[in-house]
């Protein structure tokens, strides 16, 4: 896996989507029968950029895409904004991919939206795409909220976000999409989750390897699973060493 940071774009402005602009499970009819627009939509505010491995789960290797990070139990706001379009353009956007699994442990995404969404199977929102957004009159910038259940494992999971509509000019009807990830993930050492490992860590640490039930109880928004240091897949006496590796920058 390879992760680059990247400095944070423009702060957006989160939007309350009307009901008939809710993001859906399904696929819009346009992503087959509307033309295919690159770089109409662009995702926004990302944390960075990642490059999962895909082998243990066969998923498509799309090489380095945006990256937005959450640990399990928090939120997150997932934003993207329209370029290219003008005045009396019409417009929705779609948040999909939500039911599919991660791509490096084939992972289910637990979550819950900010919205009314439909459900599994119901037809998508915006079918005729002149019920959507005008250009020149709706919002271009769009966040979704996202809140993670603590239960998430780790993974990497591949989000589109996507806009159809028509183009007022010659009629035609469009889609384009962009793919990037979500990620779940703990910073490994941060025993107490405020989101830095530091001194205030050991007594959590102490806490999970001798009580591991008490340490759960105290800390129920925390994963146990961050203080396996090595990774072994156990939290026990063989994550001491990393664990003060990690303190001490050795």
């Amino acid at each position: 896996m390879k992760y680059s940071p990247l400095l944070p774009a423009a702060v957006l402005i989160a939007l309350t989507q009307p009901a008939w602009a809710e993001p859906a499970w399904g696929s819009n009819c346009l992503a087959c029968h509307g033309v295919l627009q690159p770089g109409l939509i662009a995702v926004m505010d990302e944390d960075g950029t990642a490059d999962p491995d895909e082998t243990f789960t066969g998923a498509p290797d799309r090489g380095l895409l945006p990256v937005f990070q959450v640990f399990p139990g928090h939120s997150k706001s997932l934003q993207a904004a329209l370029v290219g379009l003008s005045e009396g353009d019409r417009y929705a956007v779609e948040l999909k991919r939500l039911r599919f699994s991660g791509v490096e442990a084939g992972s289910t995404l637990l979550f819950s939206p900010d919205c009314d969404w439909p459900e599994w199977g119901d037809s998508p929102y915006y079918t005729q795409p002149e019920l959507g957004y005008c250009w020149g009159e709706g919002p271009t910038t769009f966040t979704y909220n996202i809140s993670t259940d603590d239960e998430n494992p780790f993974d990497y999971f591949d989000l589109v976000f996507a806009v159809a509509g028509k183009f007022t000019d010659t009629g035609e009807l469009f889609y384009a999409e962009e793919h990037f990830y979500l990620q779940l993930s703990w910073v490994r050492g941060d025993i107490n989750c405020d989101g830095s490992v530091n001194v205030f860590d050991i007594d959590p640490f102490v806490q999970a390897l001798t009580d591991p039930a008490g340490y759960s109880a105290a800390r129920p928004g925390c994963n146990i699973e961050n203080a396996d240091i090595n990774r072994d897949g156990n939290v026990n006496v063989f994550d001491i060493d990393p664990f003060v590796q990690l303190l001490t920058g050795g």
